[in-house]
């Protein structure tokens, strides 16, 4: 990977940044199980990029 490709990449701050705009709110998987960010108690949730991300918990993902 070259300089230039390598600059066009975010931190992982720019993540955090979302997930901090996603406190507090409920979401429901496509595994069918829940969400809530923020929350102790909240699943893990892995995401599949591809042409349609797939948002699942961590549970399902194995």
């Amino acid at each position: 990977m070259t300089k230039q490709q390598k600059e066009t990449y975010q931190n992982t701050e720019a993540l955090r940044k979302i997930f901090k705009a996603l406190e507090g709110q409920k979401f429901r998987l496509d595994c069918g199980h829940h969400i809530t960010f923020g929350h102790f108690f909240g699943n893990d949730i892995t995401i599949r990029n591809g042409k349609e991300p797939v948002i699942i918990c961590s549970q399902c993902g194995y």
